[in-house]
């Protein structure tokens, strides 16, 4: 009966699928939506996240460039583009989406995606730097301060990491963030 149903209906229908993290059925109404009305970018943007879910990355890409056609200042779908990317391990092929992205909304959010792609290719000074930016928006970010902190680990700079990864600890503690800190203290006595 899908068919009698309107696209808006089978969207609202899909966003409920996502919500209960029925990533097929949420694919299957999308995908009836995007059909009903092909050149609705917020259809295309759902389809693509459900593709996501369910690993459907390179369909999601296609899927993400068709929404993009019909909207190229679409910030939202530039991001989920370059964040399929990155999860495909596509490092050098997101930045210049990533730039894209800055250039239609600079922000944090889009200057943390630049520094975790600079990170993930070992550009530790040029993602200092986005960090870096990121935080001058924001400066309780966690994820910005808790890759500021991983970098200045790496760099040896155990001291300037500690606030950074202490920052990042407060919103949630974890295993990883602690081994670091703890790791920093000690070496930040011997120094």
């Amino acid at each position: 009966m899908a068919f009698l149903k309107s696209a808006e209906t089978l969207t609202i229908n899909g966003i409920d699928h996502m919500k209960k993290q029925e990533f097929d059925k949420a694919l299957k109404r999308f995908q009836q939506a995007s059909k009903k009305k092909p050149g609705d970018v917020n259809i295309l943007n759902y389809l693509s996240q459900a593709q996501t879910a369910i690993g459907l990355m390179e369909d999601a890409l296609v899927t993400i460039d068709k929404g993009i056609e019909f909207d190229p200042s679409n910030v939202i779908l530039w991001q989920l583009k370059a964040t399929n990317l990155i999860m495909l391990q596509r490092n050098e092929a997101a930045i210049p989406v990533i730039e894209k992205c800055i250039e239609l909304q600079p922000g944090d959010v889009n200057f943390i995606m630049r520094g975790q792609v600079d990170y993930a290719l070992d550009d530790l000074a040029s993602a200092g730097k986005w960090f870096d930016k990121a935080l001058e928006i924001d400066p309780e970010n966690p994820i910005s301060n808790h890759m500021k902190g991983m970098i200045l680990y790496k760099l040896g700079l155990f001291s300037g990491a500690i606030p950074h990864l202490e920052k990042a600890q407060a919103v949630g503690e974890t295993e990883t963030i602690q081994n670091l800190l703890d790791d920093c203290r000690s070496r930040t006595v011997k120094e």
